[in-house]
C-alpha cells in the first residue's frame, strides 16, 4: 500500500508541470463576451444588455500593471463598469485611456480580468469593441504591461481579440502557438 501511494505521489509530481500553464514571452490583452473567455461574439437585441470582459495574460515575467484604452461603437452604452478588486490603482477611464496597477504583493501569473462591463445595445448592428492605444503613454500612444521584475519594467503586449457585436468573429489565436501545436501531431 505504501509503495502504491509513493508511486501515485511520484506520478502526480512529475505530471503536474505538464498541466501547468506555460506563459508566453509577450503578454496578451483581449475582450470577451464571458468570464470563461470562450466567446468573443455577442448580439444583444435592441436595448438589450450584454457583458464584456477585459482579460490579460501575463508574459513569463508576470503582470503588475497595464495601460490601454477601449473603443466603443456609437451603438453601445456602458451601464456599469466593475473593476477587479485586486487592482489598487486605477487612473483614467476606459474610453479616454486606463492605467491600472495590481497590489504590490499580487503579481499576476495567469489570465486575469481587469474590467467587467455591462453594456446596452441601442441597435443590433454589426460592430466591434476594441482595445486601442492609451493616448497618454509616452513616447507614443500604445497599450502595454508592466512586469513584476524589480522596478516594474514596461513591456509590449499583443492585442488578441476584440468583442464582435452581431457578427461572427474568430476567437483570437496566436499563429506560431497554433503551428507549434500542429507540429506535435
Amino acid at each position: 500500500m505504501k509503495k502504491a501511494l509513493l508511486i501515485a505521489a511520484a506520478v502526480m509530481f512529475v505530471a503536474s508541470p505538464l498541466f501547468a500553464q506555460v506563459l508566453p514571452p509577450v503578454g496578451y490583452i483581449g475582450i470577451y463576451a464571458d468570464a470563461a473567455r470562450a466567446s468573443n461574439t455577442v448580439c444583444p437585441a435592441q436595448y438589450g444588455q450584454c457583458q464584456a470582459w477585459i482579460y490579460c495574460l501575463p508574459s513569463v515575467r508576470g503582470l503588475q500593471a497595464a495601460e490601454f484604452a477601449v473603443s466603443f461603437p456609437a451603438t453601445i452604452v456602458t451601464l456599469a463598469t466593475n473593476q477587479n478588486p485586486l487592482i489598487t490603482v486605477a487612473l483614467g477611464s476606459l474610453p479616454a485611456g486606463m492605467s491600472i496597477a495590481f497590489g504590490e504583493t499580487t503579481c499576476q501569473r495567469d489570465w486575469v480580468w481587469t474590467h467587467n462591463l455591462v453594456l446596452m445595445s441601442l441597435a443590433a448592428v454589426p460592430a466591434r469593441i476594441d482595445i486601442i492605444a492609451h493616448p497618454g503613454t509616452l513616447p507614443v500612444p500604445t497599450f502595454q504591461f508592466a512586469s513584476c521584475l524589480p522596478g516594474y519594467p514596461i513591456e509590449p503586449c499583443i492585442y488578441l481579440t476584440p468583442l464582435y457585436l452581431c457578427q461572427p468573429g474568430p476567437l483570437g489565436v496566436q499563429d506560431k502557438n497554433w503551428g507549434a501545436i500542429k507540429s506535435l501531431f
